[in-house]
């Protein structure tokens, strides 16, 4: 019995001395930089039950791991090295915070390398837009600076950049959820500067896709404030009304927006575009209101002019506009029927008002006309919608100088119009 007693202390210590080595041959590959011996030696280590459950074994095999995920020549042997490691790490932490965070001080924290190197590899797939890709480096960043933060060695509550990337590359890979999650972490802290007004629309814009009313009002009022001069939530309000219907309730809205977007030619042009849909070819105001919009109309193109001069489409829009009005009064001039003094008197004010308002398009076309013809003809290849407005410029002038009888001017633009339709 003492023979066999003895044999059982014999093989205690021979395991335990056993141990001891393994563990000092990893810290002399480590030491040595022999990462692929150093990545034996502790996998082999921590086969043993008992090391396992040793924070110094895992705290070693996070550094391995790391060097060797930095490694050009080794990493591809192990494509889950960064993960393996901040693995490791946190083990080592929940066997013993103390003697881990020591030892992490002690070594200059090279968890910082696993944050570093995993946002590079993240930045390199964006820049070479692989977005999908990004983004599971991205996240994988994310969890190694969580773990900092929360062990409060560094980092904030909000890791700005990385959350900015993350977003942009899921918003770029559609992965909507994803983006929204980690621009909604930029929102809620309202972190503000060039570039990140696209998060504030972003989350505003999927809240209100989805009904959300109390969050799309939140992080409007939080884009706005940061962002005063972003036209977005206007527009975004804009488009909610025009859901109710296109008619004096949106119009309304218009004014109520452009108090705060005076300068705003895109906001004011749509504003005059909708009222001449709304009033000539959808011919729903009333007699009342006609005259009422026609005034809005033009005072809305004439500041639309005074902003932006060189823009063609407020030109034309307005020449359209007194051209329509004169042919809506020629359509009241039909109307009347009768032949008595007063019929007679009303059919020439008619006439002469309808004469002015087509004679008032004409300059408004003209200058629209100009502005086209000294665009480079490359533009009018590239876009589609230039040229059909250049085209229907000198379609309208045909038909407004027909109208007027002057067939000089009529032949003149006639012959661009063809030379232009061919």
């Amino acid at each position: 019995m003492k023979n066999l007693f003895l044999l059982g202390m014999s093989l205690f210590l021979i395991f335990g001395f056993g141990s001891a080595q393994d563990l000092k041959k990893v810290r002399n590959a480590y030491e040595k930089k022999d990462w692929l011996k150093a990545k034996e030696a502790v996998d082999l280590l921590l086969t043993n039950e008992k090391e396992q459950k040793s924070w110094e074994g895992w705290f070693y095999k996070g550094m391995i791991y790391g060097q060797i995920a930095k490694s050009a020549d080794l990493k591809s042997g192990t494509p889950d090295a960064w993960n393996q490691s901040i693995e490791a790490y946190q083990k080592a932490m929940e066997l013993d915070p103390k003697q881990s965070e020591t030892y992490m001080a002690l070594r200059s924290y090279p968890i910082f390398d696993n944050y570093l190197e995993i946002q590079k590899e993240a930045n390199e797939l964006y820049n070479n837009q692989d977005y999908k890709g990004a983004l599971d480096k991205y996240k994988q960043a994310n969890r190694v600076g969580r773990f900092i933060y929360n062990n409060k060695w560094a980092l904030s509550e909000v890791d700005t950049v990385l959350f900015y990337y993350a977003g942009a590359a899921a918003m770029q890979s559609d992965n909507t959820e994803d983006a929204v999650q980690f621009f909604q972490k930029l929102c809620d802290a309202s972190v503000s500067g060039e570039g990140f007004d696209m998060c504030y629309r972003y989350v505003t814009y999927y809240y209100n896709k989805k009904g959300d009313q109390v969050n799309t009002a939140k992080y409007t009022t939080l884009g706005r404030k940061l962002y005063p001069s972003d036209t977005y939530y206007d527009k975004l309000d804009l488009d909610n009304e025009r859901k109710n219907g296109v008619g004096p309730s949106l119009f309304a809205k218009y004014e109520t927006v452009l108090q705060r977007e005076s300068k705003d030619y895109e906001i004011r042009f749509d504003f005059a575009a909708e009222m001449f849909n709304w009033l000539y070819m959808d011919q729903k105001a009333t007699n009342e209101e006609k005259p009422i919009y026609f005034e809005k109309i033009v005072n809305q193109l004439k500041q639309c002019i005074e902003i932006d001069p060189k823009n063609a489409d407020a030109h034309l829009l307005m020449g359209k506009t007194y051209f329509n009005e004169a042919a809506a009064i020629q359509d009241d001039l039909k109307t009347i029927k009768g032949a008595t003094p007063a019929d007679t008197q009303k059919k020439v004010e008619l006439k002469k008002k309808m004469e002015l308002r087509m004679n008032e398009s004409l300059p408004y076309l003209e200058n629209a006309l100009a502005i086209f013809e000294a665009v480079d003809p490359e533009s009018f290849k590239k876009d589609k919608r230039l040229k059909n407005e250049y085209k229907n410029t000198l379609y309208i002038l045909v038909d407004a100088y027909r109208f007027l009888g002057n067939k000089e001017k009529e032949q003149y633009y006639d012959k661009k119009y063809q030379v232009l339709n061919q």
